[in-house]
């Protein structure tokens, strides 16, 4: 796999909410592995938002900014290395982008990710760096070859389960309807609470979250490429109006949807 044998410049961080309750924020491009090791963490990747919970590792690639945040009355702890991606060519791109966001965490990266922080907190002797840095960036990438391990040894690389996959179409051709769990759940010949699993197990988020994406995502495109009408824009997209259309736009964004014409 050429996206593991390419040298990258890794760095490793580590934080609590006592000492990073505000959350952080990245505004280039990178290549994230997180474990998330106590409470939960809102990632907003390229617009897109999701909440992951430990303990889980999660891995953001992302063209644009990251904003990571998290529930002041909670205790969260997390480790996280990145890389930046100047040298992926696009066929690592599509390998990065069609591994789900979260799982698991694998038995080795824990370890890991101790080594690399303690590497990097050294203070090397005049000649060490370099061999620092090397070891560092080894670490790194052997931990993105374990995300990428683990995923596989879940089979969660395998093509999406039926109901997955039933349930994603119509929602990416029919976002406007009134969907339910449970109207989906029996398109997709499965349970409510099943299919949420199956949801959050291989596109990262729950299918309501996932459908209310999918209408901004349609809503933003229609801002950039029509002439219709905030007004039109929400009833097509399934909003209840367009105030409610205009402040998910906000949300997400952090801009109204005059920015986007």
């Amino acid at each position: 796999m050429e996206i593991l044998s390419r040298d990258y410049n890794f760095h490793f961080h580590k934080a609590t909410s006592d000492n990073n309750p505000a959350g952080t924020y990245f505004g280039e491009p990178r290549v994230e592995v997180s474990l998330i090791m106590k409470g939960s963490v809102r990632f907003i990747v390229d617009g897109r938002v999701r909440v992951v919970h430990a303990p889980c590792a999660t891995l953001q690639a992302y063209h644009v900014d990251l904003h990571a945040l998290s529930n002041s009355d909670q205790k969260v702890q997390t480790m996280w290395c990145h890389f930046s991606p100047d040298a992926l060519s696009e066929d690592d791109w599509s390998v990065l982008e069609n591994l789900p966001a979260a799982q698991p965490i694998p038995p080795l990266i824990p370890s890991l990710f101790a080594g690399a922080l303690s590497l990097q907190q050294e203070s090397a002797a005049p000649g060490e760096h370099d061999v620092t840095n090397h070891m560092r960036n080894s670490l790194g990438r052997t931990i993105l070859a374990e995300y990428i391990r683990g995923t596989q040894l879940a089979g969660r690389t395998r093509p999406l389960p039926k109901a997955v996959s039933v349930a994603k179409k119509a929602l990416d051709s029919e976002y406007s309807r009134s969907w339910t769990v449970p109207k989906l759940a029996s398109l997709a010949g499965t349970n409510a609470n099943y299919l949420i699993h199956l949801f959050k197990t291989y596109l990262g988020e729950p299918p309501m979250h996932y459908l209310w994406q999918r209408r901004l995502d349609a809503g933003i495109q229609m801002l950039q490429s029509t002439s219709l009408t905030i007004d039109e824009i929400s009833h097509r997209c399934g909003f209840r109006s367009p105030a409610h259309f205009s402040r998910r736009v906000k949300e997400r964004n952090g801009a109204p949807p005059s920015r986007f014409r």
